[in-house]
């Protein structure tokens, strides 16, 4: 660690700053700092200061920390660089560290901060020695060489000098043959050769060690070279290959988050939301600021927010994931339910590092199973009714079927009979929803004269006097359709009338033709149906509640119907006004 560290802090929030202080002098660390907040004071500071490490600031008012940290690359590339932020997001640290910013802090996990400078420091520590240590190594080899270059040149020299000794030695030898006069002189000349080609052998001999052992330390230098090389290949690919499957894994995670169709979300071990998906911010009609500082409370129905709450909390404390039911509200301010789900991803030791989450749109779901349970309540309430009429019955004509009442007996048994057609009519509706979910609704058709068979399935009302049913419009219209089934939809019809409008004496039924298209209406005076109930009267197990009236059935009349002109390639449809009455009515394709 660098004793008495010079820190330079670029911040423009002064109590940002000295909470940085706070946390560094509570690490423990021995510094001196500079706080600057423009461009000017950052160059002045890097020159002047002469910091031992920088802390930056991602963005400022008139300065950021990328264009900080590219003026530090370019005077002082040696200087660690450490962007301290709350805003940017795990995707921008990764683009920095890629660019040479040496690490990344979050304002809200100072904790971390003064590891990071120490790592930084020793990092930069070793990357210098290993710097000086290259630097020295080049001047020593380009010392050996020019040592080895004098040798050689030195080694060259004295051998010119031999072959100048060896032809000067001939030429004395030649002379002594002529001049004897001068035999002592060139002896001592031999002699003094001798002992100058003794010391040049011996000089050689020298000169020979040391090329050997210069070209010994050139093999060595050559090795430490090779292996300094090799090792900067290995770390800067381990940089390169981690850098990049950690961009490529963070790349797959956020194209699968996307393309899914559920909102999802990551948070962290704390709880933190780091990540929404393009469906939520699609969902709710929130922007990123207003998600940052709302959240889930500006989307989770009120009576479920502190449920929520609870589950979220208690599933992390699990470590092993959960689901629940919870009410969001969409852009346009209603509520649908979703499924929440939240599971772990662990690391190998098997700690939790994120939480990510779905939640997925259930709401016709949860509906239709509402639905369901609704009509399985009501089918039974339906069937109990008229099955206690006929038990009841039953058992008063037990008591009597020793003494029977001339007057009684005929009424019991009518009693009975009703509540049997009662029975049979409501298993018949439900043996035909069920053969329509299965595909198995068959029709007999054949031709027939549809005001006749209006005429027929009206013939138990009239017999009752209570209501008064007027056929009119085109009675010569013929249609090749299954009878029974259409006898069927009237009748539903003509009795849904008379169930919800029983002040309604008179019904209409009218007759036309529409293009190669016979259509019937059903028309009552009743009260009239909501336009927002209009929409949902052909679906099953639909039931209209006017003004909390209770009526009798199981809900799928109309739904029946529907199936069996669709079955008929015809069309359904209701028209209706409140305190006006209703018009049902369908079509049927004519006799071509």
């Amino acid at each position: 660690m660098v004793p008495n560290l010079k820190i330079l802090i670029l911040e423009d929030n002064q109590s940002d700053a000295d909470l940085l202080h706070r946390e560094l002098r509570k690490s423990g660390l021995s510094f001196t700092s500079e706080i600057v907040q423009t461009r000017e004071g950052f160059e002045n500071a890097l020159q002047n200061f002469h910091p031992d490490i920088i802390l930056s600031d991602y963005s400022l008012p008139s300065f950021d920390g990328v264009t900080a940290f590219r003026i530090k690359q370019n005077r002082f590339p040696n200087i660690p660089f450490i962007i301290v932020s709350g805003i940017i997001g795990e995707e921008n640290a990764v683009e920095l560290i890629k660019i040479g910013v040496t690490d990344y802090a979050p304002k809200d996990k100072l904790l971390t901060l003064p590891h990071k400078i120490k790592r930084a420091l020793k990092d930069t520590k070793e990357r210098q020695e290993k710097i000086f240590i290259d630097e020295k190594l080049k001047i020593q080899t380009a010392e050996l060489i020019i040592a080895n270059k004098e040798l050689v040149f030195q080694n060259g020299e004295k051998e010119i000098r031999a072959a100048e000794l060896v032809i000067a030695n001939k030429e004395l030898l030649f002379q002594n043959d002529e001049k004897e006069t001068r035999a002592e002189e060139l002896s001592v000349i031999s002699g003094d050769l001798k002992i100058q080609q003794d010391e040049l052998r011996i000089a050689n001999d020298e000169l020979y060690e040391k090329a050997l052992l210069l070209i010994k330390q050139e093999e060595q230098v050559r090795v430490i070279n090779h292996d300094l090389l090799q090792l900067n290949l290995d770390l800067e690919e381990r940089v390169i290959n981690r850098t990049k499957a950690l961009a490529e894994s963070e790349h797959r995670f956020r194209n699968m988050m996307e393309t899914i169709p559920q909102i999802a979300w990551t948070n962290t071990f704390e709880g933190e939301v780091t990540f929404f998906n393009k469906r939520w911010y699609d969902y709710t009609g929130l922007d990123h600021k207003q998600t940052k500082t709302q959240g889930w409370g500006a989307v989770i129905h009120p009576d479920d927010l502190q449920y929520t709450l609870d589950q979220y909390r208690a599933i992390r404390e699990t470590n092993d994931g959960g689901e629940f039911q919870v009410r969001g509200k969409r852009a346009d301010g209603t509520y649908r339910w979703h499924l929440s789900r939240l599971m772990p991803i662990k690391n190998e030791e098997g700690e939790v590092q994120l939480w990510v989450g779905t939640a997925t749109d259930i709401h016709e779901l949860r509906l239709l199973q509402q639905q369901k349970d609704d009509f399985i309540s009501i089918a039974s309430h339906e069937l109990k009714t008229p099955v206690t009429a006929l038990k009841a019955s039953l058992q008063l004509l037990n008591k009597m079927k020793d003494d029977p009442s001339a007057k009684m007996l005929p009424i019991l048994i009518t009693q009975a009979n009703k509540s049997l057609d009662k029975v049979t009519v409501l298993i018949e509706d439900l043996l035909n929803a069920s053969k329509i979910n299965e595909g198995r609704l068959y029709l007999n058709l054949r031709t027939f004269n549809l005001s006749k068979m209006i005429d027929e399935c009206c013939t138990d009302i009239r017999i009752e006097a209570l209501y008064t049913i007027l056929i009119e419009g085109d009675m010569e219209l013929e249609i090749h359709a299954d009878a029974e089934r259409i006898n069927q939809v009237l009748i539903n019809f003509i009795n849904n009338a008379i169930k919800y409008a029983p002040q309604s004496k008179e019904i209409r039924i009218h007759i036309e033709k529409i293009n190669d298209m016979a259509k019937v209406s059903v028309t009552d005076e009743g009260p009239g149906i909501s336009a927002d109930k209009l929409a949902h009267l052909f679906d099953r197990y639909y039931r209209v509640d006017t003004s909390g009236i209770q009526y009798s059935g199981l809900g799928i009349g109309l739904y029946i119907s529907a199936e069996i002109i669709k079955k008929h390639n015809g069309q359904i449809g209701v028209t209706s006004e409140l305190c006006k009455g209703s018009t049902f009515w369908f079509t049927l394709p004519l006799v071509q």
